[in-house]
């Protein structure tokens, strides 16, 4: 309990004994209720303290300006009924009792959105710091930290719009809002101080002063009138919240009828409006907020998604806000030519000739070269040193480079003086392209060939990437991989090829040709038929086999080709590599033509492989871009969201059965239902290279891509039951296009036992039976003709209900058991995906928190911490728990194995759930021993003290026993520590699930025939 204490506000900041809110300031009350007082405001600082504690509570005044009494009362209706029975003078009294716990004393600050903004202000930190609240400490260091207390409130846009507004030559009084003592005072404080701008001045992108006051001329009256401080103020703090909209681009009418689902959080007083909701979920899952602006459009445009990902903006409206009347650079200006960008290109290349006279390129070295580079030039130096440049920048290793000269008559003669340790061949300006290689390939040392085109420049590490690609060994019974291509960029940026399409009348056709470079369908790994563009890494023995280039064709494009289909001929493959990444300054139009003459000869060739090639069809460029074999299955995998391993929750099974299914050989493509916000460089290290991650996909998008890639699939993935119901009209409208016998369902979880569970923990009324539950859950389920379940327990509920050709597919968690022993640890560990408020993982912290930790505060030593750590959604504030001293909260963790080597025990005091708990085997897989509820030991089939330990269900004297016997029986904690490791060798190795995977996919591709 804090007591009353009056301190003048001048001392306010050298003191740490008490915090600013509970102060009386004398000064501030004195202007503040100058009107009121009359004669008494000339009274002393004891004397207006007097009367504020005598006949200002009672009036409902405020003692200082960072509590707000009107408001408290306002937002807190049970704390005015106990002021109004008498058990507390005024709000100020229980905010100083009780309230500063978890109540929020200032219609501009919340302690909720504070703790949760700042995970890291755990009540360990704020004890540190000696900090009452997360509101002192706010007060104290946030504010000058520029930290934000509120969503409405931004500390950078005010001090910006601050400087802009005074002219800065001289520092004004304090507290009276000049920008210079803003950052010395804090944003905060000076806001609040500065009365007389808080009505116009803009703090927050989330809301118009100016357009607010023009909207509702009422507004600017009870300002005026002193009803209302500021629009801010009135818009926080008014009586009827849905007839007001924040700002412009906001429509609460709007809102509420486009998401009626939210209507019940507020009515039941969880939510104050339709913007609140906005503000604190919508704006991350891009909802719309008027129906002239559409955010999900908007974060894929532009550099929108990489400027949230860098924290730029907190969500995709402020960057819309914010930038709305800053065009792109695509519609404010016509796209220049290509022949531009070519212009430039080859300007940037002009000017490297200074530089490298100066300094010339080295290639010279004595180690054995990996590597032999070889290059035809003709003139154009410039490009010439632009290729060697870029290629000594992205390969440090030894390189054998050989350049041949074309009867060059510019300054390409003296190559050797911009570039030592290359070997340059001088030879005829009719040389072809086959008798430049010819002679080049008798000088080459390398093991490889990297035939490059004069001004095609790899990107940073793209060598390093070919090579890699180049010495992989591929399944033994495929081809081996031969050559690689790459991604092959135009001077502007876009695509000028990924890999090439043979078409069934001899045509080659470059795939993906003018589409973005990161366009997802390029950003995979595949076999290809062949490619055209001269950055093609070659093995060199197969090079030697081939013979080199063909003659007889004319384009060098065709005689690439021609290679790259007679390597496939003698049983070795061509892999496109997206990390290969290559630019040409400038096209060669002579190069890349491909006449009749070079088709007519590539069919006689190759006639077996165009007679098995698809008809050259936009429609078909799907099916046609890959090479590989017919044991290779394309499998559309659609899930909720990409599934990164972060998120947890299903979603790590969901990415090893997708990494699964890519081992097996299969091409896979990841379809979301929401398009993702993850970054991009996450999701591409979560999912193996020859996974096409549509990552700019949605539900909104999937008729047309359905339509568009008709007759791809071999294999349809749903994952999760809920999604069924909403895909089905989808599903049914496209079924012409969709393989209707392999069409899956995986369940991930069976709801309807969880949720009758959940009903019963709650007290909540029963509306179904299991039974009928079930037949609602699976209503869509008819559709698919095979439901994966992911335990026993859950393929004998839908056995039992009735559903046939349900096969079981668990978790797969390889061991890595760490060498700590139980008496190197310390601690107990939490570590679980909290994607919304009130799901099991939440409701089950809440409950050990709560209900088990005080049980233990006497029976496990002093320095035991209880560490939480895990993915939490926008939505999920876990501040309330961190004013426990023991519990440490750290929020997601890249690499959760440091957490795992150093806790004694891991708690799963799940209390409703379905599915299988992932988390448990992790932590068992790292040898960390698990103290779990009923439930989840009954869903695993692990037996207690054998493989686990029981808490049992509901029960928290119960569960904290079991803790304390794992926790300080050493025996106990090595035999339960062995058995899991044991029954997770035997179950879930990755060899053992990919048997189990293959086997349910065979079943379902032989459905298929």
């Amino acid at each position: 309990m804090l007591k009353g204490t009056w301190v003048s506000f001048v001392s306010a900041l050298s003191s740490d004994t008490v915090p600013l809110w509970g102060r009386f300031d004398a000064d501030w009350y004195r202007d503040r209720y100058r009107d009121m007082l009359g004669d008494l405001a000339d009274m002393d600082t004891e004397a207006l303290a007097a009367h504020y504690a005598e006949v200002g509570k009672g009036l409902r005044l405020s003692p200082n300006r960072f509590f707000d009494e009107e408001w408290y009362l306002q937002a807190n209706p049970d704390v005015a009924a106990a002021v109004h029975a008498g058990s507390f003078a005024s709000g100020f009294d229980h905010y100083c009792s009780d309230g500063h716990i978890n109540r929020s004393p200032h219609w501009l600050f919340s302690e909720t959105v504070y703790l949760a903004r700042y995970p890291d202000l755990t009540r360990a930190t704020l004890d540190h710091l000696g900090a009452f609240n997360g509101y002192d400490h706010y007060l104290r260091y946030g504010d000058r930290q520029f930290r934000s207390g509120h969503l409405l409130f931004d500390p950078h846009l005010y001090y910006a719009h601050a400087r802009v507004k005074g002219d800065g030559s001289s520092p004004p009084p304090a507290g009276e809002g000049g920008a210079i003592t803003i950052p010395q005072a804090g944003p905060f404080v000076s806001f609040l101080a500065d009365e007389a701008d808080q009505n116009m001045l803009r703090v927050s992108w989330y809301f118009d002063p100016e357009w607010y006051l023009k909207t509702y001329p009422e507004v600017a009256e009870a300002v005026k009138t002193g009803r209302a401080r500021s629009s801010l103020h009135h818009f926080l703090t008014n009586d009827t919240p849905d007839a007001f909209c924040a700002l412009e681009w906001f429509s609460e009418a709007y809102y509420l009828e486009l998401y009626p689902d939210i209507m019940d959080a507020i009515t039941t007083g969880q939510l104050r409006s339709g913007y609140d909701h906005f503000l604190r979920y919508g704006a991350f899952e891009r909802r719309r907020p008027h129906p002239d602006v559409d955010l999900n459009a908007y974060f894929f445009s532009g550099t929108v998604r990489a400027d949230i990902e860098r924290g730029l903006v907190r969500d995709v409206f402020e960057h819309w806000l914010s930038h709305r009347h800053q065009k792109p650079l695509d519609e404010a200006l016509a796209r220049p030519e290509l022949k531009v960008f070519e212009g430039l290109a080859v300007r940037k290349a002009e000017n490297l000739l200074p530089l490298l006279a100066a300094r010339p390129l080295d290639f010279a070295s004595q180690d054995e070269p990996r590597l032999s580079v070889i290059l035809l030039v003709r003139n154009r130096l410039s490009l010439t040193l632009s290729a060697l440049s870029a290629l000594r920048m992205t390969y440090a290793g030894s390189l054998d480079v050989i350049v041949v000269d074309a009867g060059s008559r510019d300054d390409t003669t003296r190559l050797q003086h911009f570039a030592r340790g290359i070997r340059i061949l001088r030879m005829d300006r009719s040389v072809t392209w086959a008798e430049a290689l010819k002679a080049a390939l008798s000088h080459a040392h390398g093991a490889a060939v990297l035939w490059l085109g004069q001004g095609v420049r790899l990107a940073y590490g793209s060598l390093r990437a070919a090579l890699e690609a180049l010495g992989e060994q591929a399944d033994p019974t495929q081809q081996r991989i031969g050559l690689v291509t790459g991604r092959a960029l135009r001077a502007d940026g876009r695509i000028l090829e990924a890999g090439v399409l043979i078409g069934r009348d001899g045509s080659l056709t470059r795939y993906l040709e003018n589409a973005p470079m990161e366009e997802p369908a390029a950003c995979f790994r595949r076999p290809v038929a062949c490619a055209t563009v001269p950055a093609l890494l070659i093995d060199r023995v197969l090079l030697e086999r081939l013979g080199g280039f063909d003659d007889r064709l004319e384009s060098e494009a065709a005689q690439l080709a021609d290679l790259c289909l007679r390597a496939t001929e003698v049983g070795q493959h061509v892999l496109y590599e997206p990390a290969f990444l290559t630019s040409q300054d400038v096209s060669d139009k002579g190069a890349s033509a491909f006449d009749d003459a070079d088709r007519h000869r590539l069919l006689q060739s190759h006639a077996a492989a165009f007679a098995q090639a698809f008809p050259p069809s936009p429609r078909l460029a799907a099916r046609a871009r890959c090479a590989a074999g017919p044991a290779a299955k394309r499998i559309l995998f659609i899930e909720d969201r990409i599934p990164v391993r972060s998120l947890g929750s299903g979603f790590v099974r969901s990415n090893d059965i997708v990494r699964t299914m890519a081992a097996l050989g299969h091409q896979v493509t990841v379809f979301p239902i929401y398009a993702s916000v993850d970054p991009l460089s996450r999701i591409y290290a979560d999912f193996p290279p020859e996974v096409e991650v549509l990552h700019e996909r949605g539900f909104e998008t999937l008729d047309a891509f359905l339509q568009e890639r008709s007759g791809s699939w071999d294999c349809v993935w749903i994952g999760r039951t809920h999604n069924m119901g909403r895909l089905l009209p989808i599903l049914m409208a496209q079924a012409p296009a969709l393989p209707l016998n392999a069409v899956v369902l995986d369940t991930e979880a069976v709801t309807s036992p969880r949720d009758l569970l959940k009903a019963e923990l709650f007290g909540e009324p029963v509306t179904r039976t299991l039974e009928e539950a079930l037949s609602l859950e699976f209503e869509a389920a008819w559709f698919c003709r095979k439901i994966i379940a992911v335990n026993p327990l859950d393929v004998r509920t839908l056995s039992d209900a009735g559903y046939e050709n349900v096969v079981e597919l668990g978790h797969m968690c390889p061991v890595r058991p760490t060498s700590a022993s139980w008496a190197d640890r310390r601690g107990m560990l939490f570590l679980g995906a909290i994607h919304e408020t009130g799901s099991p993982n939440h409701d089950s912290l809440i409950w050990f928190v709560e209900k088990v930790l005080p049980l233990l505060r006497d029976r496990l030593p002093e320095d035991v911490r209880f560490t939480v750590a895990g993915f939490r959604g926008a939505g999920v504030s876990l501040s309330a728990l961190g004013r426990d001293p023991r519990v440490e909260l750290l929020g997601p963790v890249k690499d959760p194995s440091e957490l795992y080597a150093t806790h004694r025990l891991f708690i799963a005091p799940t209390r409703y759930a379905g599915g299988i708990p992932f988390k448990i085997h992790e932590a068992a897989s790292y040898g960390l021993p698990v103290v779990a509820s009923g439930l989840l030991c009954r869903q695993l089939g692990w037996r207690d003290g054998l493989e686990i330990v029981s808490g049992g269900d509901n029960n928290a004297e119960r569960f904290a026993e079991r803790v304390v016997e794992l926790y300080t029986d050493e025996e106990l904690w090595n035999a339960v520590r062995a058995g899991a490791l044991s029954l997770l060798e035997q179950e879930n190795s990755a060899k053992a699930y990919a048997v189990r995977l293959n086997g349910i996919l065979q079943d379902v591709f032989e459905n298929e025939r």
